[in-house]
């Protein structure tokens, strides 16, 4: 009961703190990363923008009010603004990552998540009126947010932590009904279950499916690959985050009552090894080239961990 209470409240603080941001379907070497978080004794969010290359992370954009899933697509920004009358729902907007050409690409303000593949943006929508618990709306718009379509007007997608990704003409996501993760079609159809069991997370990285499932008495760690559907599987009984995935190597974050762990999967001899100890409050931010990014809440700070467990600080830079 408690590593449920513990994965349910990381996933909360992960949707409304500081949340992983990639460009478009990339979920691999990306050599640069936006992210955002609260400004310290405020209700206000900025969006920090770093490269692996750098030691350093520009403020690009602060608000009064919350932003949530930025994801940076060639020169631009893309994120949730929340308005201030809800707690859920939000614009979505954009700006140059230079922190200029701030621009509404939704009227409403009825978002709860969005996805971009290519030229398009997917996203979840409220109906009028209508509170996070009714089912939303899952559908289509151009990048300037013209051309909206709904492709399913009663979706069942979990709205809780990243309600769907989407990976090579899939949308992959969890089932709000019975929590079983799923794959369909970008145009609503030919859905097809990937689970047997309930998941408390998944992630894709590059041609990689990695998915936790919750099993009586132990929850396993699983990892298909999308070509081939082959399977490895391991079992853990702390929970899973994954970071990150390289050279048959899952790197996965697990919590306890004290700290967090970083463990490295290898597939290659099916073993897993500790890699970092971590404060309990430091928060993944995202992957950027071979490097990790956290930021620690109790300390202020923000760092990057690399494959081998090199620990990094990275200077903020505010404008």
């Amino acid at each position: 009961m408690r590593r449920k209470w513990l994965i349910a409240l990381l996933s909360v603080t992960m949707l409304f703190g500081v949340v992983p941001a990639y460009g478009a379907e990339d979920s691999g070497e990306s050599q640069s990363l936006v992210w955002e978080g609260y400004i310290p004794n405020t209700s206000g969010s900025e969006i920090f923008f770093t490269t692996s290359t750098s030691s350093e992370s520009k403020v690009i954009f602060n608000s009064p009010t919350e932003i949530r899933t930025s994801k940076l697509v060639g020169e631009w920004v893309y994120f949730l603004l929340l308005d201030g009358t809800s707690e859920s729902f939000a614009h979505i907007v954009k700006i140059k990552k230079d922190g200029s050409a701030f621009t509404y690409v939704s009227k409403d303000a009825d978002y709860l998540h969005f996805q971009i593949a290519g030229d398009t943006i997917y996203f979840l929508k409220r109906k009028k009126g209508m509170d996070v618990d009714a089912p939303m709306s899952f559908g289509s718009m151009k990048m300037d947010g013209t051309d909206e379509k709904i492709i399913r007007p009663n979706s069942t997608f979990n709205v809780v932590g990243a309600p769907f990704k989407i990976y090579k003409g899939h949308v992959y996501y969890v089932d709000r009904n019975n929590g079983k993760l799923y794959r369909m079609k970008l145009d609503g159809t030919g859905t097809k279950v990937i689970s047997s069991q309930k998941i408390d997370s998944y992630e894709i990285f590059n041609n990689m499916l990695f998915f936790e499932e919750d099993g009586p008495n132990n929850s396993k760690g699983i990892l298909v690959d999308l070509n081939s559907q082959k399977r490895k599987t391991f079992n853990t009984i702390n929970g899973i985050q994954p970071l990150g995935y390289d050279n048959n190597r899952l790197y996965y974050l697990t919590w306890g009552d004290t700290g967090q762990v970083i463990y490295v999967f290898d597939g290659y001899t099916g073993k897993k090894n500790k890699l970092l100890y971590l404060p309990f409050y430091d928060f993944f931010s995202g992957k950027v080239g071979k490097e990790f990014v956290f930021k620690s809440s109790s300390k202020g700070i923000v760092y990057k961990v690399g494959y081998d467990g090199t620990v990094k600080k990275i200077n903020i830079s505010r404008k």
